[in-house]
Order: structure tokens, then C-alpha cells, then sequence
């Protein structure tokens, strides 16, 4: 089975050196990081997508269909897909205002860009389904749940210094096509801030898993 996490959106025509869209795919990527264990990451595609559609066509990752599509494998689907939401909202407003203002969400939350992500955005709510429906939550309080824990990852120490580097490295290969895992990770790993890095994403996966009740409960 392949799966294609959908890249960041624009109303108008699409700008290839916009890093606004490299960023929103790179934060597709540190996130899917996270989860290498169930997919297999291939390549980010750089094309510009078909049929005049803004945008790009985004990263691709695979998992062995054999495998089972359990709760779990949907709740990491969901993080990757709201990535392009957090990346938007943080490239806008910048860390320090969005980790203020977080603590406001979701009764405020105005400052929280949807627009241009909304593919994502309604991806990140079908993937959730199996999990609300596992743990008998309201839909919109996981939903919310998740979208809080996607952002207090890319506020931990050294992801969002890895995003902004990918989506650096995205924007100077903008005409090779695409950049592969393996491209991508090997100049990661070279990186001063890949030791926090690692520390926030060995810390963001004991916060979050196993799911329960009780961790995906959201006090409204």
C-alpha cells in the first residue's frame, strides 16, 4: 500500500521558491521520522502537481500492506498530516508566539493557519476516525488533542531547527525533481541540533504512546 502525505496548499498560483510550501513538506518528514518503524520513507517529490493544482506533490512513504492498519498507524498518519497546519502556523507567527498562545487553543485559536492546508486538514480528521471510534472519544476532542501534541513537538528542543533546515535543503533542490531519505537523513545526521533532535523525539513518542482514554482525553 502506498500513501502520499499531501503537500501545503495556496489559493493562487503556485510559487516554487516559496519555502513557505519546502517548509510544510519538511514538516511532513521530521514527523514522519518519528515513525520509521511502520513506514518505510522514500523520497520528497519536488514536481509541481498536475492538472494546474497548486503545490507540490509532496513526500512519499510506503507500508507493507500484510501489515494491519490498527488505531495506532492512524493516529501516526493524522500527526503527519496536521504537520503542514503546525508548520504553517509556526513559519508565521514564529515559536515564541505560538507557544504562547497555544495554551489558549482550542477556545482561541485564531492565530492557527488552516488556510492553504485544508487537503491535510481533512485528511487529519478521516485518519483520526479509527482512533475516537477505538476509545469511544468525541471525534473533536482527538482531533484537538492531536493537534496540541503536534505542536509541542515542533516546539521541543531541535525539531523545528531540523524542519527549517529541510526545508532549506528542499528549496536548493527544487529542480532536481525530488530528494530522497537517504539524502535528506544523511545531512540531517551531520547537524548540531540532530543530538536534541533525537532526545525530543524519543520523548514526544514516550508522551504519546500507547494511546489510552485517559492520554487522548482533551478538558474543553
Amino acid at each position: 500500500m502506498q500513501l502520499s502525505i499531501l503537500s501545503f496548499q495556496e489559493d493562487h498560483p503556485f510559487v516554487l521558491t516559496d519555502l513557505r510550501f519546502y517548509i510544510a513538506e519538511a514538516a511532513h518528514y521530521i514527523m514522519a521520522l518519528n515513525f520509521q518503524q511502520e513506514f518505510e520513507l522514500l523520497y520528497i517529490d519536488l514536481t509541481a502537481k498536475p492538472d494546474q493544482k497548486p503545490g507540490i506533490v509532496g513526500l512519499k512513504l510506503i507500508r507493507d500492506a500484510k501489515k494491519t492498519m490498527h488505531p495506532k498507524i492512524y493516529d501516526h498518519l493524522a500527526l503527519i498530516n496536521i504537520s503542514s497546519v503546525c508548520a504553517a502556523t509556526i513559519n508565521a507567527h514564529g515559536k515564541d508566539k505560538v507557544h504562547q498562545d497555544k495554551s489558549k487553543y482550542p477556545a482561541q485559536a485564531e492565530l492557527m493557519v488552516i488556510e492553504g492546508c485544508m487537503d491535510d486538514y481533512e485528511a487529519f480528521k478521516k485518519h483520526l476516525l479509527p482512533v475516537s471510534r477505538q476509545f469511544l472519544l468525541r471525534p473533536i476532542h482527538t482531533e484537538w488533542n492531536t493537534i496540541l501534541t503536534a505542536f509541542d513537538f515542533f516546539l521541543m528542543d531541535g525539531v523545528w531547527e531540523a524542519v527549517s533546515f529541510v526545508g532549506e535543503m528542499l528549496a536548493k533542490h527544487k529542480n532536481d525533481g525530488g530528494v530522497s531519505h537517504a539524502q535528506l537523513f544523511d545531512q540531517l545526521c551531520k547537524q548540531d541540533f540532530y543530538a536534541m533532535l533525537c532526545a525530543s523525539m524519543e520523548n514526544f513518542l514516550n508522551q504519546r504512546y500507547p494511546l489510552s482514554k485517559e492520554t487522548l482525553k482533551l478538558d474543553f
